[in-house]
């Protein structure tokens, strides 16, 4: 091992390294660790045998897995014991706790720390006190902006989850709310005054909560994690090769705990796509003059760690190739900060502009018509790489609703793909099974929610499902299939008896009902009392609509009346709880029961839309068996992956990047006063994703240029590098492979050829060519040549018996 570096105060040079954008991330970091170079850059291959003790950290699940294949490549499939290879983060670097470096590590420390509240439970407390501060507030005729729209708990809900999500931003950055009373002067906002009373809540009615339950909020225990962590690693300083690769460092702690394992005997931190590249007057300005550039976030963290980009190094073998180094030059002048861009003027005049369109080669725009358009597209490219070379592919963007139209559109061709955020729980089957129950009651029972529900293949009520089936059809033909007025099953089942009288009297009745058997009438009737059976717990609860219920009330009533729904002729309902779907909507209704969380209490008729914004936003992974070349991520999920195709998808303004809310509670200068991080430090993120995903070999940009009949505007970025080309007058140089029109293509998915359309052929001789006389030899003759069917018709012309006929008189 090489001795450390020096720096000029006569302590260790920490060691930081990047990977150039272009380079395959994880295989270079494979390939460098496995050779020597990393943690020192100048060190000896590891004994294979001393590879367990190195930890290495990424920021996600599936980085680490997507590391161990890394592995495997670059060791040609030899047998290797690998690092231990941990995730920073579950899923997102900015909200997950940090698991452990060692055994016994940071869990001992963990497990000193109070834990976390769940989400649902700090849902429920800060709706409840949301609700009750709104009822203060309306009884002293106090009226505000933010009281509004409180008028049902289902409202209380989505304003106590931007609550939340104050406090997450808040607790994140470790700044004070206890300085809110000085931002604006008392006598310059009455409306501020009000805000102050509400914000309340956050700085003191829910620590009480938390204090008097022993937890804490999530974001502060992965904070206190994170630096008893770092704090571990400085005392104890060990020996073994800690790295961390690929995070970025936007929240505090974790920037404190790199610059712990940097400073460690053998500790290297690796960022990703540090831009060393970009001129000096560009770097100084970015930051919080430019928080959307794509190097802020890394500008930031390398300024808490004490060190300028000029201390990084690039990863042995891992600098850019000349072809990506042009491309990578190129998209680094499109993102530079708007206050320099006047240096696009000096770019385009000594830019080489042959080698800057052929490094933009592999580079494709297609801009589609509409979003369906846009994902047949995707769907096309993706097909096209697996039927003719076979290669991995991959769709990156935030648009779910792209996600989902491009997986539903590859599983019409039979291909299953894997969807890093999953499916929402509304969409799933369990989940689409509770909601229409909920929206069946809350309807009573119109003929559309319950025709709905009778067909979700959930639905038993102890009958097989053929008699289930035949019930439900019978149904609708007999009460819904006609002028229906009636609310409730008690009418459903006078609709019955009224059209089965009308049959005993011979009234006019439609064909289909009169097609029914009386099986099927005793059916129909069965099926309504089934119904209201079944029906009793959630019927009984929603019977008094005035009265006030506790959450877990009116969600035990609605899990029982899921069950008997669901209850098959086994009188077993265990596929409601099965699957996937089935366990997330298990755990979901667990969480509403129970009896420990502190929960408001609601009327009846605000259930169903106070349960739907609590279930918003849970989503579902199925496992299932998935194409293993095809994927479809989340930029947060895409960092540190390469395909040999990368599609980035959905490059609308608004969508990617996501517009830069204005905060609801804390305007900007309010912002900055406390400490907070500016909106747009969220959009620089997804910049910094966009750069590097950029940088793999194939890229398509896709975007659609109306939404629902409306023109949307291109992604900022598209702009910038469109005005670039522009003005080294190579705007052709995404036009991409003209072999493959895609647009074309898609065009013509649904567009079916215009076809001739031939009459049956039907001949008709005229009269003097037919033939007046024919002699019975002819007949016979003909007979034995032509088919049954003809025979028949030449001998029914000419009005000769059927050979039949001639059996007869046989037999005579």
């Amino acid at each position: 091992m090489s001795e450390p570096e020096k720096n000029s105060e006569g302590g260790r040079q920490p060691r930081l390294f990047t990977i150039a954008p272009g380079q395959h991330f994880l295989d270079c970091l494979a390939r460098a660790l496995l050779s020597g170079h990393l943690p020192e850059a100048e060190g000896s291959p590891p004994d294979p045998l001393d590879l367990p003790n190195y930890t290495l950290l990424l920021p996600t699940r599936r980085a680490c897995r997507a590391m161990q294949e890394a592995f495997l490549r670059i060791s040609d499939g030899k047998a290797l014991l690998l690092p231990s290879i941990r995730p920073i983060g579950d899923g997102d670097e900015d909200r997950d706790l940090l698991f452990s470096l060692n055994p016994g590590g940071s869990e001992r420390a963990s497990a000193e720390i109070p834990p976390a509240v769940s989400e649902l439970e700090r849902r429920l407390v800060l709706t409840e006190l949301v609700m009750k501060w709104s009822e203060v507030m309306a009884k002293s005729g106090a009226l505000a902006d933010i009281t509004a729209g409180i008028h049902t708990p289902s409202q209380a809900a989505y304003l106590a989850a931007e609550l939340g999500r104050l406090m997450d931003a808040v607790e994140t950055e470790e700044v004070e709310l206890v300085g809110l009373n000085e931002l604006v002067p008392e006598e310059l906002s009455t409306h501020w005054q009000l805000t102050l009373d509400f914000l309340k809540i956050v700085t003191q009615a829910w620590p009480d909560h938390l204090a008097e339950r022993n937890l804490l909020s999530p974001m502060s225990r992965r904070n206190q994690v994170l630096h008893r962590e770092a704090e571990r690693l400085e005392t104890e300083r060990p020996e073994h090769p800690v790295i961390i690769a690929g995070v970025t460092g936007s929240v505090p702690a974790t920037a404190r705990f790199m610059k712990a394992v940097a400073s460690l005997p053998r500790g290297a931190v690796i960022l990703p796509g540090l831009d060393k590249g970009l001129d000096d007057l560009s770097w100084e300005a970015i930051g919080k003059a430019h928080p959307e550039h794509p190097q802020s976030g890394l500008k930031r963290v390398l300024a808490d760690l004490g060190f300028d980009r000029n201390d990084v190094a690039y990863v042995n073998s891992s600098a850019p190739l000349p072809v990506h180094e042009i491309r990578a030059r190129f998209i680094s002048e499109a993102m530079r900060p708007a206050s320099t861009t006047d240096g696009w003027q000096e770019f385009s005049k000594s830019a080489d502009r042959g080698r800057t369109k052929s490094a933009l080669e592999k580079v494709e725009l297609i801009e589609a018509a509409s979003p369906e358009e846009e994902s047949e597209v995707i769907a096309l490219i993706m097909r096209r790489a697996l039927e003719q070379k076979n290669q991995t592919v991959a769709l990156v963007t935030p648009d779910r609703i792209l996600a989902r139209r491009l997986a539903i559109r590859l599983e019409e061709w039979g291909i299953r793909v894997d969807d890093s955020a999953g499916r929402p729980f509304v969409k799933t089957v369990s989940g689409t099974f509770l909601d229409l129950i909920i929206e069946t009651v809350q309807t009573r029972f119109s003929p559309p929610a319950l025709m709905a529900l009778l067909k979700h293949p959930l639905l038993r009520l102890g009958l097989a499902p053929a008699d289930i089936r035949r019930a439900s059809r019978a149904l609708e033909l007999i009460a819904f299939r006609t002028a229906y007025l009636g609310e409730g099953l008690e009418a459903i089942e006078q609709a019955i008896n009224r059209r089965d009288q009308a049959r005993a009297t011979g009234q006019p009745l439609h064909a289909a009902v009169k097609r029914l058997s009386d099986d099927d009438w005793t059916m129909a009737q069965d099926l309504v009392v089934r119904l209201s059976e079944a029906f009793e717990p959630i019927l009984t609860t929603f019977k008094d609509r005035t009265r006030k219920y506790q959450l877990r009330q009116m969600a035990r009533a609605h899990t029982q009346t899921a069950e008997n729904l669901a209850r098959n002729s086994e009188d077993s309902f265990e596929a409601l709880w099965s699957g996937e779907s089935g366990e997330a909507a298990a755990l979901l209704l667990t969480g509403f029961l129970d009896e420990t969380i502190r929960q408001p209490e609601i009327e009846p008729a605000h259930y169903g839309d106070f349960y739907r914004s609590l279930v918003a936003g849970h989503a579902v992974r199925p496992r299932i068996p998935v194409h293993p070349n095809i994927s479809i991520w989340g930029p947060f999920e895409a960092r540190l992956q390469q395909t040999d195709i990368m599609i980035l998808g959905g490059l609308n303004e608004g969508i990617w990047p996501q517009t830069a809310e204005p905060d609801p509670w804390l305007n900007r200068p309010m912002r900055a006063a406390l400490g907070l991080p500016a909106p747009e430090e969220m959009i620089g993120f997804a910049a910094h994703d966009f750069s590097q995903l950029l940088g793999a070999d194939r890229v398509y940009l896709t975007r659609a240029s109306k939404n629902d009949g409306v023109p949307t505007v291109p992604s900022r970025w598209l702009l910038r590098i469109k005005a670039l080309l522009k003005g080294l007058a190579i705007e052709e140089a995404l036009e991409g492979d003209r072999t493959a029109p895609w647009l074309f293509w898609a065009h013509n998915r649904d567009h079916a050829p215009e076809q001739t359309v031939i009459s049956p052929p039907a001949p008709r001789p005229p009269l003097s060519a037919r033939p007046r006389r024919m002699s019975v030899t002819d007949i016979e003759r003909a007979s034995s040549i032509a088919s049954p069917l003809r025979r028949a018709l030449i001998r029914a012309a000419l009005g000769l018996p059927a050979p039949e006929e001639m059996i007869g008189f046989a037999a005579h």
